[in-house]
């Protein structure tokens, strides 16, 4: 299978990638240096070109290049996945979450992404929305949890954790897999992605500060909320 991925300087899109090749597919850059994103023509002769089978987009971008995308697959005949987050989901609103709750986001970033889940769902029908919760990387740096608690560490020397705060997350190899797998499944539509099911923020930090002994983890309750999510479907290591 040929697959196109975008985002490949981010981080989850390399893992994704990386799963694609060792299962002997053949994955393409989306360069947006090389391809554009807001010509039609220029996209359909690329995807037509390499034989494209499937688009992954996890790219961060506008709401516009994520439609065209949708639609021009879908004219096509060609599979796209649009990765989504569980930030489509507002504090307020207590999970677990399924697929069939709706989001009422309140902040911008799950704004902007519910708003591209649902230009999605109108513009490739069977298209799949895949959220992901937190990541949990290795990599100092990157957009994921262990960057935000080694930025904790260095300016309090310590992380400061909730143990009533239940968040959605997965290690980033683990969500690479699930996507992997959810890209052969048939059913269209959302996906839920998440490795946790009853842990606190505080008791992943506990958790993670016994593979990394030098994280020093000191409990609040100051942040209440429940964003975990669920699917059935979808097979993934638990926490």
């Amino acid at each position: 299978m040929n697959v196109l991925i975008s985002g490949l300087h981010g981080t989850v899109a390399p893992y994704v990638s990386a799963v694609f090749k060792k299962n002997k597919h053949h994955v393409f850059a989306y360069d947006r240096e090389v391809l554009s994103i807001d010509n039609d023509q220029e996209i359909t002769a690329f995807l037509e070109t390499n034989h494209i089978d499937l688009v992954i987009h996890l790219a961060m971008g506008s709401v516009d290049w994520t439609k065209r995308l949708a639609s021009i697959t879908h004219t096509l005949d060609i599979g796209f996945i649009y990765i989504s987050t569980v930030s489509v989901f507002s504090n307020n609103q207590i999970g677990p979450h399924d697929i069939h709750k709706e989001p009422l986001p309140d902040e911008d970033y799950g704004k902007y992404k519910r708003e591209s889940e649902l230009v999605v769902k109108a513009m490739h029908p069977l298209a799949k929305i895949i959220r992901l919760g937190w990541q949990i990387g290795y990599q100092d740096g990157q957009n994921q949890m262990l960057s935000f608690i080694y930025k904790a560490m260095r300016e309090n020397g310590f992380i400061s954790a909730s143990s009533l705060w239940y968040p959605s997350c997965s290690f980033l190899e683990d969500s690479a897999l699930a996507i992997y797998h959810i890209s052969f499944m048939s059913e269209p539509g959302i996906y839920h992605v998440n490795s946790n099911k009853n842990l606190s923020f505080y008791d992943i930090c506990v958790l993670l500060s016994k593979k990394f002994p030098h994280i020093i983890v000191k409990e609040n309750q100051d942040f209440v909320a429940d964003h975990r999510m669920i699917d059935a479907r979808v097979n993934i290591k638990t926490l």
